[in-house]
Parts: C-alpha cells; structure tokens; sequence
C-alpha cells in the first residue's frame, strides 16, 4: 500500500516567481528539489520522499503596474550603497508570496504504531519548515500528516479545498500536428490571441469587423517550466571556474518548457498519477512530468511534447 504525506498550507515569503520565460508561479522543479533535499535529511530515519502534487491556495506576485492598459513590472528593493557610496545595480528578481500543500508520496513511515507515525511526522514537519522552498522563506505549516490507507484521491484534494492542483498537459503540444515549430505549439497554446471576424446586420445590410478572442482548450491552461537540456559534456570536478560545487561533474543546460494546467474540482482528477509529479532524465534531457504522462521502461521525452529554447529563437 502506498503511503501519501501532507504538508498542508506552507506559507512561503519571497519565494521565486521567474521561471524561464514565464512568470507567476515556481517551476515544479523547485518543489522536486525541495522534496529531494527533504528525503536526504531523512535517510537516517529510513524513510524516502519522491514524487510530489502541488495544491496552490492563495498567490500574490510582487508585481504593479501604473494603469489597467500599462504591462506589470516586478517591485523591487534597493540596495545599500557600494563601499564607494555609489548606488548598487539592480538585479531584477520576481518574487511572490504563496501557500501551498504538497502530497508527497512516501515510504518507510511505520503506521501500526501510532506514536511512532506521530513522531515521524512531527520530524518531517520541524525538517521541512527549515528548508527554503523555491529561494523563499516558510514562515508556517499547518500540519504534516499522513493520508490513510484508503482514502481517494477525489477525498484526499477535497480536504485541501479552496485551492487548484497544477497537472500535466504535455499532451496538448501534441494536439496540432500541423505546426512543424514546437515553439510555435507552446505559443498558440500559452498566447491570449484575437481575431477579426466579419459580422453582418440583416437589416441594415452593412458589415462591420468585431475581434473575438480565440478560445483555446478548456481549462485554466498555463505554460511551465519543466526541466533542463545539457547543451555542454559534462566536465570533471574542478574543470569548470567560478562554480557552486567543485566536488561534482559540471555541465551546460538551457530550460525546457511544456503546459500544465490548474485544476480546481477534484470531481476531474480520477487517479493519483494525474497529479503526481516525478523527475525523467534520460540524455540529455533533465525533465518533470506526472506519472500519468511517464514510465520507468521509457522515460525519452518526446520532442512534440516540450519547447526546447535554442539560439536560433
């Protein structure tokens, strides 16, 4: 029997809002490492955290805008002067405040004993409000519990109702066959688009242009960042200058993008693995998709599935 972990409402402050090309929302590869860095600390406990569910309830980005006709712009700090007493540079950073709940699917928590279920539970809780998650500060969570043995998925996302679970939609880059560009799938599938139509009055027998907005698959679809692709061989430890980490092999990557969507009824999630997200690496490609969308014998992305940026964009 599969065991899930809650951590219900993670209030995080500050928390990274660029994602690649987008801007709103984490990447879900910040809440897999987030998850990754979890399990390492519990590996003494004998117990393992690996895919991972994103519930969002509530997110504001740090962001304005001067009129409702204006594009927003991200809220910044100032820095403290240089040593010289010059104004410091700028680095623009989007950043957002955010609660969440994750599902996480666990293993090695022994739940016939309740005070040892309790307690295990109550490490998980005390590790994870110490982490960062996505650059920012967790200020609170509610609680870490875990799920019962036979409670349905629909059951499990009504508890953490108001909120919408983000899930994998890689399906629809696939949809439009005719577009030979990915790019150009990811963008009519991500781009708020209008167009003219010609609309005639019967009794007047003039014709005027109205534009009419485009409508696009049904759902709250969003694009996303879902990974990397090496670009670069991977170089021995201390080949590369100026890096984080000298002990491990190095190399060169550009993010990968696809589409996810929101999902807000839990009525339209029939299965775990529509919402469960897992890493897939397979050379030279570093991607995130759900488990419905995966599988260990085959884990090569496909290229309709993704936006892969390139220099000749």
């Amino acid at each position: 029997m599969e065991q899930y972990l809650i951590l219900k409402h993670i209030e995080v402050t500050n928390a990274n809002a660029i994602s690649g090309f987008t801007y709103g929302f984490p990447a879900i590869t910040h809440f897999l490492g987030y998850v990754h860095a979890l399990s390492r600390k519990l590996s003494p406990n004998h117990i393992t955290l690996s895919d991972v569910a994103v519930v969002c309830h509530h997110h504001q980005t740090h962001a304005y805008r001067e009129s409702i006709y204006e594009p927003y712009s991200f809220a910044l700090t100032r820095n403290p002067l240089t040593k010289e007493g010059k104004t410091a540079p700028i680095n623009e950073e989007g950043r957002m405040s955010m609660t969440v709940s994750l599902i996480i699917k666990t293993n090695g928590i022994l739940t016939n004993v309740e005070n040892e279920k309790l307690a295990a539970c109550e490490l998980i809780k005390q590790l994870a409000e110490q982490q960062k998650l996505a650059g920012g500060r967790i200020t609170n969570i509610r609680s870490c519990s875990l799920a019962k043995e036979d409670i349905t998925v629909k059951r499990l996302l009504r508890g953490l109702l108001p909120g919408f679970v983000l899930i994998d939609r890689s399906d629809l880059m696939a949809v439009n066959e005719q577009d030979s560009e990915t790019i150009a799938t990811w963008l009519n599938a991500s781009a708020i688009k209008y167009h003219a139509v010609n609309v005639e009055d019967p009794e007047s027998e003039v014709s005027h242009i109205e534009w009419q907005r485009v409508q696009k698959p049904s759902g709250y679809v969003v694009p996303i960042h879902i990974g990397y692709k090496a670009i670069a061989p991977t170089y021995d430890e201390g080949m590369v200058a100026n890096v984080r980490d000298t002990t491990t092999p190095v190399t060169f990557v550009e993010a990968v993008h696809s589409i996810g969507e929101w999902v807000g009824a839990p009525s339209r999630i029939s299965s775990m693995s529509q919402i469960l997200w897992r890493y897939n690496y397979h050379t030279p490609f570093y991607v995130a998709h759900s488990q419905l969308h995966s599988s260990d014998d085959d884990l090569t992305p496909s290229s309709d599935h993704y936006f892969e940026y390139n220099e000749d964009f």
